[in-house]
This record gives C-alpha cells, structure tokens and sequence, in this order.
C-alpha cells in the first residue's frame, strides 16, 4: 500500500478500559485501521499530536462527540504521523517524543520527514506478507514493534549526528 493519495484519520475513542488512539487510512473505496494504541498515555499523545497539527493547519476535525473525536490529517503528513505513532507505540518518555514531533513539523529535521514516510511504507508493506486473519489492522503488531525500537534508534542517531 502507497500512502500517497489517501485521506488519513486521527481518532481517539473512550471505551471501558480507557481511551485509544486509532489511526486509519481512507480513499474512495473505504477506510482501513492502520493502528491502535492504547495504555495510559493514548491521550496524551492524540492531544499532542493533533495540537502540533494544528499549529501548521494539518489537521480538521470531522466528528467530535462525548466519546470519539476524529480528526482528518493534511495528506502530505498524514505517513509522517502514522510512523510517529509507530515510534511512540511503546514509548515510556512521551514527552521527549511530543517535542521531537514539533520540532519536526517547523522544519528542524528536513530528511526525517520523508525517512518516516518511508518507514511507514515498508511496515506496511511487510505487514501484508505477514497478516494476521485475526487481527483488524493493517499493520502486524510484531512489525509494528519491532520497527519502534528501529525507529527510536534511528531518530535518536541522527539528532546525535545534527
């Protein structure tokens, strides 16, 4: 799956066992769940997720009800916001994460963008050769481990290198 030409959506949605974080990718035929996160920290990092989006006109709200808020993201970042996702997917320092995806949005990191967007490719990509029938989502919950600790590594190298 390309992501170039598709609608990409930013949910947070209340349940029973707390609040989670979707990320879902669209176009004329449908819609697929890309992602979930859950754990403690899901709304958090929506929050600061779609607050950095705001701040470049990324990001319009679609639907916000009492338990589910959806937010359609700008195409051209739509990759780069699935692969954050990714990386914070196990996170423990969210905060560091938020500031890193700031930065990035005002420009700091030129390469990183299009890094990520391609990262977000080969998951996916990957993740087909390995579906689960099991599982809703698109990306395999093994890729998307192992491509976040790829993804720190990689991160926290080039900022070393800057």
């Amino acid at each position: 799956m390309a992501v170039s030409g598709y609608t990409y959506y930013l949910i947070l949605r209340r349940g029973r066992k707390g609040y989670e974080v979707l990320y879902n990718i669209g176009n004329e035929s449908g819609v697929t769940s890309v992602l979930r996160l859950g754990g403690k920290n899901a709304e958090r990092v929506f929050k600061d997720v779609v607050e950095a989006l705001a701040r470049h006109g990324a990001s319009i709200p679609s639907r916000v009800s009492d338990y589910e808020q959806v937010y359609t993201i700008r195409e051209d970042l739509g990759p780069i916001v699935g692969a954050y996702l990714v990386l914070v997917r196990r996170a423990r320092n969210v905060e560091r994460w938020s500031s890193f995806l700031r930065e990035l949005l005002e420009g700091h990191y030129a390469g990183i963008a299009r890094a990520l967007s391609s990262f977000l490719e080969v998951a996916l990509e990957l993740s087909r050769y390995m579906h689960d029938r099991k599982r809703s989502y698109s990306l395999s919950p093994v890729v998307a481990d192992a491509l976040s600790s790829a993804l720190k590594r990689f991160v926290n190298r080039i900022i070393k290198a800057r």
